[in-house]
Protein backbone atom coordinates (compact mmCIF):
# COMPACT_ATOMS: atom_id res chain seq x y z
CA UNK A 1 0.00 0.00 0.00
CA UNK A 2 2.77 2.21 0.52
CA UNK A 3 4.20 1.77 -2.85
CA UNK A 4 0.86 2.50 -4.56
CA UNK A 5 1.06 5.96 -1.78
CA UNK A 6 4.66 6.76 -3.14
CA UNK A 7 3.24 6.27 -6.84
CA UNK A 8 0.16 8.45 -6.50
CA UNK A 9 2.36 11.29 -4.76
CA UNK A 10 4.81 10.67 -7.90
CA UNK A 11 1.91 11.17 -10.23
CA UNK A 12 0.85 14.42 -8.57
CA UNK A 13 4.26 16.00 -8.39
CA UNK A 14 5.03 15.37 -12.03
CA UNK A 15 1.79 16.72 -13.19
CA UNK A 16 2.42 19.69 -11.34
CA UNK A 17 5.98 20.45 -12.57
CA UNK A 18 4.60 19.38 -16.13
CA UNK A 19 5.03 23.05 -18.09
CA UNK A 20 2.08 24.54 -18.95
CA UNK A 21 0.56 25.05 -22.52
CA UNK A 22 -0.12 28.91 -23.89
CA UNK A 23 -3.35 28.05 -23.97
CA UNK A 24 -4.36 28.39 -20.40
CA UNK A 25 -2.84 31.56 -19.68
CA UNK A 26 -5.32 34.38 -20.04
CA UNK A 27 -4.33 37.71 -21.53
CA UNK A 28 -5.44 40.81 -19.38
CA UNK A 29 -8.89 41.68 -19.98
CA UNK A 30 -8.74 44.98 -18.72
CA UNK A 31 -6.54 47.70 -20.34
CA UNK A 32 -5.12 49.73 -17.18
CA UNK A 33 -3.72 45.62 -16.57
CA UNK A 34 -2.39 45.59 -19.97
CA UNK A 35 -0.78 49.04 -19.47
CA UNK A 36 0.61 48.83 -16.47
CA UNK A 37 1.54 44.92 -16.62
CA UNK A 38 -0.21 44.13 -13.01
CA UNK A 39 -2.10 41.05 -12.70
CA UNK A 40 -3.03 38.19 -10.29
CA UNK A 41 0.79 37.34 -10.63
CA UNK A 42 2.06 39.90 -8.71
CA UNK A 43 4.09 37.82 -6.60
CA UNK A 44 5.92 36.75 -10.00
CA UNK A 45 5.12 33.36 -9.40
CA UNK A 46 5.74 30.58 -12.43
CA UNK A 47 2.78 28.24 -13.58
CA UNK A 48 4.65 25.56 -12.68
CA UNK A 49 4.95 26.52 -8.69
CA UNK A 50 1.30 27.19 -8.79
CA UNK A 51 0.00 23.84 -9.95
CA UNK A 52 2.80 22.23 -8.22
CA UNK A 53 1.11 24.51 -4.51
CA UNK A 54 -1.98 23.61 -5.60
CA UNK A 55 -1.17 19.77 -6.27
CA UNK A 56 0.28 20.17 -2.95
CA UNK A 57 -2.77 21.49 -0.95
CA UNK A 58 -5.11 18.82 -2.73
CA UNK A 59 -2.80 16.22 -1.32
CA UNK A 60 -2.61 17.39 2.16
CA UNK A 61 -6.18 18.57 2.42
CA UNK A 62 -5.85 22.20 2.62
CA UNK A 63 -8.36 23.16 0.03
CA UNK A 64 -11.10 21.62 1.74
CA UNK A 65 -13.61 24.70 3.00
CA UNK A 66 -15.15 24.09 6.41
CA UNK A 67 -18.56 24.86 5.33
CA UNK A 68 -17.45 22.06 2.56
CA UNK A 69 -16.99 19.25 4.91
CA UNK A 70 -19.42 16.49 4.22
CA UNK A 71 -20.28 14.71 7.81
CA UNK A 72 -22.10 11.24 7.66
CA UNK A 73 -22.00 8.74 10.05
CA UNK A 74 -20.44 6.68 7.26
CA UNK A 75 -17.26 9.56 7.48
CA UNK A 76 -17.39 8.84 11.07
CA UNK A 77 -16.92 5.02 11.37
CA UNK A 78 -15.24 4.96 8.50
CA UNK A 79 -12.44 6.93 9.77
CA UNK A 80 -12.24 9.91 6.88
CA UNK A 81 -13.44 12.21 9.67
CA UNK A 82 -9.70 11.99 11.45
CA UNK A 83 -8.10 12.83 7.99
CA UNK A 84 -9.62 15.94 7.05
CA UNK A 85 -8.45 19.84 8.10
CA UNK A 86 -10.80 20.41 10.89
CA UNK A 87 -9.70 17.04 12.88
CA UNK A 88 -6.21 18.09 12.28
CA UNK A 89 -6.80 21.90 13.75
CA UNK A 90 -8.54 20.89 16.59
CA UNK A 91 -6.55 18.19 17.60
CA UNK A 92 -5.04 19.46 21.11
CA UNK A 93 -8.49 20.90 21.85
CA UNK A 94 -9.87 17.55 21.63
CA UNK A 95 -7.08 16.04 23.90
CA UNK A 96 -7.69 18.19 26.34
CA UNK A 97 -11.19 17.14 26.07
CA UNK A 98 -10.38 14.04 26.97
CA UNK A 99 -8.15 14.58 29.52
CA UNK A 100 -10.19 16.79 31.53
CA UNK A 101 -12.54 13.86 30.94
CA UNK A 102 -10.75 11.35 32.46
CA UNK A 103 -10.04 13.84 35.82
CA UNK A 104 -13.93 14.36 36.03
CA UNK A 105 -14.24 10.37 35.80
CA UNK A 106 -11.22 9.47 38.13
CA UNK A 107 -12.42 12.62 40.56
CA UNK A 108 -16.13 11.21 41.08
CA UNK A 109 -14.45 7.65 41.35
CA UNK A 110 -12.45 8.72 44.30
CA UNK A 111 -15.22 11.15 45.50
CA UNK A 112 -17.59 8.08 45.76
CA UNK A 113 -14.69 5.78 47.23
CA UNK A 114 -14.19 7.82 50.00
CA UNK A 115 -18.26 8.63 50.76
CA UNK A 116 -18.52 4.88 50.82
CA UNK A 117 -15.57 4.78 53.58
CA UNK A 118 -16.97 7.33 55.52
CA UNK A 119 -20.40 5.57 55.37
CA UNK A 120 -18.66 2.40 56.68
CA UNK A 121 -16.67 4.41 59.35
CA UNK A 122 -19.96 5.58 60.71
CA UNK A 123 -21.67 2.32 60.80
CA UNK A 124 -18.66 1.04 62.46
CA UNK A 125 -18.61 4.00 65.21
CA UNK A 126 -22.81 3.57 65.51
CA UNK A 127 -21.69 0.00 67.19
CA UNK A 128 -18.76 0.70 69.05
CA UNK A 129 -21.11 3.30 70.51
CA UNK A 130 -24.08 0.86 71.07
CA UNK A 131 -21.68 -1.84 72.52
CA UNK A 132 -20.07 1.05 74.87
CA UNK A 133 -23.89 1.73 76.14
CA UNK A 134 -24.66 -2.11 76.25
CA UNK A 135 -21.30 -2.92 78.84
CA UNK A 136 -22.02 0.22 80.62
CA UNK A 137 -25.84 -1.24 81.53
CA UNK A 138 -24.05 -4.52 82.03
CA UNK A 139 -21.90 -3.18 84.72
CA UNK A 140 -24.29 -0.37 86.34
CA UNK A 141 -26.56 -3.77 86.71
CA UNK A 142 -23.60 -5.60 88.12
CA UNK A 143 -22.54 -3.08 90.63
CA UNK A 144 -26.19 -2.90 92.29
CA UNK A 145 -26.61 -3.25 95.85
CA UNK A 146 -28.60 -5.91 95.69
CA UNK A 147 -26.45 -7.64 93.30
CA UNK A 148 -23.55 -7.44 95.28
CA UNK A 149 -25.24 -8.80 98.03
CA UNK A 150 -26.60 -11.98 96.16
CA UNK A 151 -23.29 -12.42 94.76
CA UNK A 152 -21.56 -12.41 98.62
CA UNK A 153 -24.31 -14.80 100.19
CA UNK A 154 -21.90 -17.23 101.09
CA UNK A 155 -19.20 -14.66 102.70
CA UNK A 156 -19.51 -13.03 106.05
CA UNK A 157 -20.11 -9.51 104.36
CA UNK A 158 -23.75 -8.68 106.04
CA UNK A 159 -25.84 -5.42 105.07
CA UNK A 160 -25.84 -3.52 108.67
CA UNK A 161 -28.80 -3.46 110.58
CA UNK A 162 -28.29 -0.63 112.70
CA UNK A 163 -28.48 2.59 111.08
CA UNK A 164 -25.24 4.41 111.05
CA UNK A 165 -23.62 6.86 113.70
CA UNK A 166 -23.78 10.46 112.50
CA UNK A 167 -21.04 12.84 114.28
CA UNK A 168 -21.84 16.34 114.93
CA UNK A 169 -19.23 18.34 114.80
CA UNK A 170 -19.74 21.90 116.95
CA UNK A 171 -18.54 24.64 115.35
CA UNK A 172 -16.69 27.66 117.06
CA UNK A 173 -17.68 31.09 117.19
Amino acid sequence: MDEKKRENIDEIVEKALAPVPDDDKEAPTAPSEAATGTNDDETNEKPEEKRAQASFRRLTGEDEEEGNVNVSLRTILGGDILAGRWFRRQFGFILLLVFFAIIYVANRYACQQEMIDRINLSDTLLDARYKALTRSSELLERTLRSRVEESLADSTLRTPTTPPYLLKIEEEP
